[in-house]
């Protein structure tokens, strides 16, 4: 506002209903105190107040529903190993290095595995482990099907909240004022080629801030990905690709992960058999249980094994490949 039309009242300034008053020189008539689109201040406090504590109600009750959504009956912590390259023997748990990554500097976090290898698992559970730690204006986690968004390298975070019904005024104060952790499972599923992280251009000036996890099958990849993943360095940035991108490759099940998976499996409804029962056929049957170290093949076995040997068949002569 023109000084030299108006006058701020400064130490005797006239106070109506709490907005700041003015009077014009040219018109002696009183003004409100607007901002830079014609809205009075005070109106745009209350109504930003009012914006912020909706969306805190929503994300409260988002949090509730995605906790149950994405409860497992079983869940076995997955090992991983640092890339495909890496020894079978150098293993980790890949909960505590994601977590790791989440606290860093790195930006995207590749998770790699075979078909049934558990990718989609441990994503829910990694989803279920923030939220449950989830602390207000904290990073919000958004676990994202990739199949299921139509086109993911535009708009993606908009679609995923759009499905979840929040407002187009909501989705806007999230973009600007809210970091995310994108959970984006089933890369290969969708056959995309692009690069996600760049063509949404997370965290550019004036764009989405997350990091982001995102699993793929191994198969579906080459020996060269990294450009399918790693975030674009600007000009003159002087990190390496490394400096914001990491991976880990989901390992197969161990004989004792397989037996804690049994354990867990045997007294969720009425089963024909033990735990100690279903151990010692995987172990009968030859080569099967090199094939149930795979969580989707275990889970398969599990289920067809009482029938095979109803019909009495001799175990021992089975000859199982993958």
């Amino acid at each position: 506002m023109d000084d030299s039309i108006t006058t701020q009242l400064d130490s005797n300034a006239a106070i109506d209903g709490g907005d700041q008053v003015y009077y014009s020189a040219l018109t002696g008539k009183q003004g409100i105190d607007l901002d830079t689109e014609g809205i009075p201040k005070r109106h745009k406090i209350e109504t930003d107040d009012q914006l912020n504590l909706d969306l805190a109600n929503e994300l409260d009750k988002f949090r509730m529903q995605r906790m149950e959504e994405s409860r497992q009956r079983i869940y076995i912590p997955p090992m991983a190993k640092a890339n495909l390259q890496a020894r079978d023997d150098a293993l980790f748990p890949l909960m505590e290095k994601t977590l790791e990554f989440l606290t860093g500097d790195q930006q995207v976090f590749l998770v790699l595995g075979d078909s049934g290898a558990g990718k989609s698992t441990f994503n829910l559970e990694l989803e279920r482990t923030l939220w449950k730690d989830y602390k207000e204006e904290g990073p919000i986690p958004l676990y994202i099907n990739l199949p299921y968004i139509h086109n993911p390298a535009q708009d993606l975070i908009e679609k995923q909240l759009q499905h979840y019904d929040f407002t187009a005024e909501q989705i806007q104060e999230m973009k600007y004022h809210r970091q995310f952790v994108l959970i984006c499972d089933g890369y290969d599923e969708c056959q995309l080629t692009v690069n996600i992280y760049n063509t949404n251009r997370l965290n550019q000036e004036g764009q989405w801030r997350a990091k982001m996890i995102v699993s793929c099958r191994s198969q579906f990849l080459g020996s060269i990905y990294l450009d399918r993943f790693a975030p674009q360095l600007g000009a003159h940035d002087q990190r390496s690709l490394l400096d914001l991108f990491d991976e880990a490759v989901i390992a197969p099940f161990s004989t004792q992960q397989v037996e804690e998976y049994v354990t867990r499996y045997v007294p969720l409804e009425p089963r024909p058999w033990l735990t100690e029962d279903y151990m010692h056929m995987l172990t009968a049957v030859p080569n099967l249980m090199d094939l149930v170290k795979n969580p989707f093949l275990l889970t398969l076995a599990l289920e067809t094994l009482p029938a095979l040997t109803k019909e009495k068949q001799d175990l021992s002569t089975l000859r199982i490949a993958r």
